[in-house]
């Protein structure tokens, strides 16, 4: 999930141009049914938290990847986002609100972790 945006390898227009079209498709979205601010910030809130697991991943679990530890800040997220998902569903639909969730997290990974843009997100042992 968003491994482009923490890839030192993409060059950073891309990652503007990317994040940009995540911005319009949520803004598009939230346009034809907002959610509700407090719905907004609970999605911004768990992209926080994929941020908080991965960055534990990357330095703590990541010299055992087959390990609980690993395992448990992958599927951690996952569980959240999941969770926020099915509370939003309001008569049976769970597209609009699920999507547009999803872009709100994907906008507060990209926004609250600013040194990937500039490509300086490498784990400590792979820094000169």
């Amino acid at each position: 999930m968003l491994e482009f945006w923490f890839n030192p390898q993409v060059p950073v227009l891309k990652k503007i141009l990317l994040f940009a079209l995540i911005a319009a498709a949520t803004a598009a979205l939230y346009w034809i049914e907002p959610l509700a601010p407090d719905a907004v910030l609970m999605f911004a809130g768990a992209g926080l938290v994929f941020l908080i697991c991965r960055y534990c991943k990357v330095h703590f679990a990541a010299k055992k990847p087959a390990g609980l530890l690993y395992r448990l800040l992958t599927w951690i997220p996952i569980a959240l986002l999941l969770a926020l998902i099915f509370m939003q569903m309001k008569d049976g639909g769970i597209l609009l609100p699920g999507a547009q969730g999803i872009g709100f997290m994907a906008l507060a990974i990209c926004l609250f972790s600013p040194l990937s843009l500039l490509n300086r997100n490498q784990p400590p042992e792979a820094q000169p």
